[in-house]
């Protein structure tokens, strides 16, 4: 397969060196073109805990986004990814699969808008990286894929897709329900993206806090009576398993969480398709979800600052 991944930041190149070192034809776009300069002229810089490379991976500008793709994969910020689809619209005609990856709720959909819902896929990740400067990605720690077709019922491209994945060592599986995962990594993500980046901390910093536990429960509780509002059969336990998990050093713990990151360099946060998401679609149902809004405002102060 012939993949394209839109919106190359940290998580969009890991993806794409992972799948280009397994023998991929991968190309990166991206909005940034000191960072497609970068790649196009060094190759993309990976620092790993096995030590860095240098991968040779072609890249190009939204804009100029052009090409034959068998398979579109967007990583491209909820914020930014109207805009992205916009620009890379010559790409994504020839698309068999388009499949977002990217945090947050209501990703599907704005993809909707510009593609046919027969091509989705919609899809959760738990993989981690840092964008540390043009052309240069930190890829620590271990993950894996849940993704569904939205409405095709091909499984042949569904396996081919699977199997591709895996051979990256990207631990993909087709899930049975994705909606009910996009809904857990987006509370997931609304406990440990917010607080690490309110408390200026990594993963596991947040965790060795003696109240991460109750503080975490806050945030989920809110969310769950939400999810259910949507029918989505969302549990306080699948959260705060994962929760639990990534603490440890040897899953996420080092990690510093996107959201973080975009504060410590200037950027908007995906704060509005996180507990933002969520206190807008309780206070429309009438679901009382005060911390997720007290969250929403403190990190749009930050974003202030």
């Amino acid at each position: 397969m012939k993949v394209a991944i839109a919106g190359a930041g940290a998580m969009g190149c890991r993806f794409g060196y992972m799948l280009a070192d397994s023998g991929v034809d991968v190309t990166l776009i991206d909005g940034w073109k000191t960072h497609v300069d970068a790649i196009n002229q060094q190759g993309l810089f990976v620092e790993t805990e096995r030590g860095s490379r240098h991968y040779s991976l072609p890249a190009m500008l939204a804009e100029d986004a052009h090409g034959e793709f068998d398979v579109v994969i967007l990583f491209t910020k909820a914020m930014q990814m109207a805009e992205m689809l916009q620009k890379i619209a010559p790409v994504l005609a020839s698309a068999k699969v388009v499949m977002t990856l990217s945090n947050g709720l209501g990703n599907i959909e704005t993809l909707e808008q510009y593609v046919d819902r027969s091509v989705i896929y919609a899809g959760v990740t738990l993989w981690s990286c840092e964008l540390e400067g043009p052309g240069h990605i930190r890829a620590t720690g271990s993950g894996n894929i849940e993704l569904q077709p939205l409405m095709s019922t091909d499984m042949t491209t569904a396996g081919r897709l699977v199997e591709m994945l895996n051979h990256a060592g990207l631990n993909a599986e087709l899930s049975a329900n994705v909606l009910l995962s996009i809904w857990k990594k987006a509370a997931f993500n609304s406990v440990m993206n917010t607080y690490c980046a309110l408390l200026d901390c990594n993963v596991g910093g947040f965790g060795r806090r003696p109240d991460a536990l109750e503080m975490a429960r806050t945030v989920v509780r809110e969310i769950v009576q939400v999810a259910r509002s949507q029918q989505i059969p969302l549990t306080e336990e699948m959260v705060m398993h994962t929760v639990q998990k990534v603490f440890d050093p040897r899953e996420s713990g080092e990690h510093y969480p996107s959201m973080h990151q975009d504060l410590h360099k200037g950027r908007l946060t995906e704060i509005d398709y996180l507990n933002g998401a969520v206190a807008r679609m309780g206070e429309a149902q009438g679901i009382p979800v005060p911390v997720n809004r007290l969250l929403t405002q403190l990190i749009h102060a930050k974003e202030a600052q």
